[in-house]
């Protein structure tokens, strides 16, 4: 595998880390590939935009999910561990933690003595370090039991010298993560619009279209895509359609146009057609009403501006309406225990960490006008 230890020696490989910046499996292993390269018996990484904040972890799978959501709840603030590598001076460096913690210290902590002791555990050793680079920051925890042996030099220097690639790592995966985000966040507003909207290049050859255009095509009543060209089901309506294309494009055009496209049953659609100037490129956005399609919720609203599933966005939007944990789990017939890793996932979805701050994002999102009032 990626890593190994020879004669003793640590020994990580780049390439498990670097394959850990693009591939969410390897990234997920990544805590048990360090650990082994160290000899440690559990271990923990995690990366954010801010020293509080957490994006993603990873887990060698010692520790249960259970108990590690015990230590988010409960004891992440008394993590004395924790605190003394988040200090300026001990950034971007790899510590054998028990330079900067003493043994008694650590004997008596709240941390040790409830959480670790609590669960049976005997958790006493630590090679941990902090990583801040290009506006992200980093944490890597490898751990030995009491009676195991302490890290060595060569253990410390083994992780040190790995240190500027994870943190180039935990960067490329902030910059991926912002990438999608911004994606996810430009189809979120295109689906807000209430309308169906396409993106063609100047022939008419579709580049991208939200979920009410995507599903416009679907039915294929008056539209529909032939060698990913757009085109009207009507003849005289196609005709008028590449018309307005070309026109849109012309050199000395441009100006938006509006056609209708009629449909099997029902009125005719109205499509307002302009072309966009995308780098050295000419693109056209054609717009089509139908309001017999629109998702007025706001379920569906934060379900695509925060890439929710359907049961995590109405669960945020009960929260919202201040209802209780048990009363959810009553309410959707689910146990507790679902409802809470709902809303742990709601909470890494729109980047908080409480109650408060979910209702005051939800609460700051504009009102579409005419949307809420139809619910």
């Amino acid at each position: 595998m990626g890593t190994w230890r020879d004669r003793g020696k640590a020994v990580i490989r780049t390439e498990d880390i670097y394959d850990a910046a693009t591939d969410d499996g390897a990234f997920d292993r990544l805590a048990s590939t360090l650990a082994d390269a160290v000899g440690a018996r559990s271990g923990v990484l995690h990366w954010g935009r801010t020293p509080q904040h957490v994006a993603e972890i990873s887990y060698s799978g010692y520790f249960t999910d259970a108990q590690m959501a015990l230590y988010d709840e409960e004891f992440q603030d008394d993590d004395i561990w924790g605190v003394a590598l988040d200090r300026a001076e001990a950034v971007n460096r790899v510590w054998n933690v028990e330079a900067l913690v003493p043994t008694h210290a650590y004997e008596g902590s709240r941390i040790y003595n409830e959480w670790i002791k609590g669960m049976g555990d005997d958790t006493f050793r630590c090679l941990g370090g902090v990583i801040r680079k290009d506006g992200t920051t980093g944490h890597i925890g490898l751990h030995r039991g009491r009676t195991q042996k302490p890290f060595n030099e060569g253990e410390v220097r083994a992780m040190q010298d790995s240190i500027d690639h994870i943190g180039r790592m935990f960067a490329i995966r902030s910059k991926l993560d912002r990438a999608n985000h911004y994606g996810r966040s430009l189809h979120a507003t295109l689906d807000m619009v209430g309308h169906a909207v396409f993106t063609l290049r100047a022939n008419g050859a579709l580049i991208d279209c939200n979920q009410m255009a995507d599903a416009l095509l679907r039915r294929g009543d008056a539209l529909s895509l032939r060698q990913r060209q757009l085109k009207a089901r009507d003849p005289r309506d196609d005709e008028a359609l590449q018309a307005a294309f070309r026109a849109a494009t012309a050199r000395q055009g441009g100006q938006a146009s509006a056609i209708f496209v009629h449909r099997e049953r029902g009125a005719p659609y109205v499509l307002s057609i302009a072309a966009v100037r995308v780098g050295m490129e000419r693109q056209i956005v054609a717009i089509a009403t139908d309001p017999a399609d629109r998702d007025q919720s706001l379920a569906s609203r934060i379900r695509s501006l925060y890439g929710l599933t359907r049961a995590e966005a109405e669960v945020a939007e009960a929260l919202c309406q201040g209802r209780g944990l048990e009363d959810l789990s009553q309410e959707r017939g689910v146990a507790l225990n679902t409802v809470r890793t709902q809303i742990k996932n709601i909470y890494v979805k729109l980047d908080c960490s409480r109650q408060s701050e979910l209702v005051a994002r939800i609460g700051a999102l504009p009102r579409l006008s005419g949307f809420e009032d139809m619910e």
